[in-house]
């Protein structure tokens, strides 16, 4: 694939798909519930960010001190050594890739 999609074009792609293959990308759906209604060049309404503070782990709503929890050092070590774990596995996954050709 030589294109490069943009987030516009995906935005765009998103919305004609979305209304059913009837909007041309200069039209405002008005669905302001939409994640992507912000990124919308044509918006006439002011977007509702409410799905924004929906946290999938605890099914539903959070507030704004609950988002900004602090985490201890323990925490913190444990998750570096994860990821580096995480890293360390997707290098190996590309050096047999490139072992392969």
């Amino acid at each position: 694939m030589d294109e490069k999609v943009t987030r516009t074009n995906a935005i765009l792609a998103h919305c004609h798909q979305c209304l059913a293959h009837y909007n041309d990308g200069k039209d405002d759906c008005e669905n302001t519930k939409c994640p992507l209604y912000t990124f919308m060049p044509y918006k006439k309404l002011t977007p509702d960010l409410t799905w924004a503070k929906y946290n999938p782990r605890k099914k539903g709503l959070v507030t704004w001190e609950e988002s900004k929890r602090e985490i201890d050092d323990e925490t913190r070590a444990a998750l570096v050594e994860r990821m580096e774990k995480a890293r360390a596995a997707r290098q190996k996954d590309i050096d047999d890739e490139d072992a392969e050709e």
